[in-house]
């Protein structure tokens, strides 16, 4: 039996070496931090009482706040139409083991490692389907996809879908309306929102709506829309995500949910930082304010292309001679600043880097190290 290597993903474990590391630019988590009103909450009894007793098998006080928190009408139960994972990568490897098992699957590139690490451990055949050549900012090729799917003799069993996109922060919303009104019921399409909270206005028409996929589970049984809540409540290190679909789908996953899968200090976390709505507002207002700040800063060192985000991260595109490895290594060795290396990424090559947009001072120190590399 072949061992299957595990995905590379950033954060300061990803570091070879950690006494270089200043700041974290790799992971694109909450720069603020985990609000402090939570941080208050998990101390003395709370701590040890959640630290003896079981948690609730199935998070049943976390998911009527998720639902409420998503703005979900009451024809969503949390019982029926909700299932809460250890991360959202546990609940990615769940859709896996229930419908890509010895399956073709479709999955557009480039975009997060684990949905092709979940399918390989299942068998699976995977069809990588890459934008179009011309297309500078790596758009979702909808229509080979939408082909694929309808094809008789090779229909998808299942499709892998991130949106806004991780690592390139591309906003897909008419690509995957359109995939969705024309692709078969029989594939069953995963659409990970991981970083959807950071989505808003100031990048996409007003009319956009954020939890618009969420609302179409109810019209679309073959949807499942997954979550994060560790992107943008900074829970990182305790794992929270979330899928919302239909029963059926959704009682199909759950026939995979280990017991206990949800600790409960991250229950506890997970609610008390929704309840926090004054924290996950300074947390939009400060990445909405820096994206743009940041852009217009690195849109300026004319041997880099800023690609446009809609999210927390920007995709940066190397124009010199150097590759992404070597740049990743300059940053972390002569100024300390750990970045994402997008080499990994299926369908990118070496000219790549993501960065996190964090505090303003935080960027600074981005900005001047790559103006100095440029010069």
């Amino acid at each position: 039996m072949t061992l299957l290597q595990g995905c590379h993903h950033g954060g300061i474990y990803s570091a070879n070496n950690l006494k270089y590391i200043k700041v974290d630019f790799s992971s694109n988590i909450n720069p603020l931090g985990t609000s402090k009103k939570v941080i208050s909450k998990l101390s003395g009894k709370t701590i040890i009482d959640l630290a003896y007793n079981y948690p609730d098998p199935k998070c049943i006080n976390l998911k009527k706040r998720i639902i409420d928190s998503i703005l979900c009408d009451n024809s969503f139960n949390p019982s029926d139409n909700l299932i809460v994972g250890n991360g959202a990568t546990e609940l990615i490897h769940y859709f896996a083991d229930t419908f890509a098992r010895r399956k073709s699957v479709g999955i557009s590139i480039p975009t997060f490692c684990e949905y092709e690490l979940a399918v390989k451990r299942k068998n699976g055949k995977i069809k990588y389907f890459a934008p179009h050549k011309e297309d500078i900012n790596f758009r979702i090729d909808y229509e080979s996809i939408v082909r694929a799917a309808n094809d008789p003799n090779h229909e998808l069993g299942c499709l892998f879908l991130c949106n806004p996109n991780n690592p390139t922060g591309g906003y897909f919303e008419d690509e995957i309306l359109k995939i969705l009104e024309k692709t078969s019921k029989k594939t069953k399409i995963l659409l990970d929102e991981s970083f959807i909270e950071f989505v808003n206005s100031n990048n996409i028409n007003k009319k956009k709506d954020t939890n618009l996929f969420i609302r179409l589970t109810k019209d679309y049984d073959n949807l499942v829309v997954l979550r994060s809540l560790t992107k943008i409540y900074g829970l990182a290190g305790l794992r929270v995500g979330y899928a919302v679909s239909s029963k059926q789908l959704m009682d199909n996953l759950t026939n995979n949910l280990i017991s206990w899968n949800v600790n409960a200090v991250a229950q506890y976390a997970a609610i008390e930082s929704i309840k926090d709505k004054s924290h996950l507002q300074k947390t939009i207002s400060n990445n909405t304010f820096e994206r743009n700040r940041l852009y217009k800063l690195l849109s300026k060192i004319k041997r880099l292309r800023v690609l446009p985000t809609h999210t927390n991260f920007y995709l940066l595109e190397v124009l010199d001679r150097i590759n992404s490895t070597e740049l990743y290594n300059l940053l972390l060795k002569k100024y300390g600043i750990l970045v994402r290396d997008c080499t990994s990424f299926t369908g990118m090559n070496n000219k790549f880097i993501r960065v996190a947009i964090k505090t303003k001072k935080e960027n600074n120190l981005l900005f001047k190290a790559l103006e100095e590399i440029f010069w």
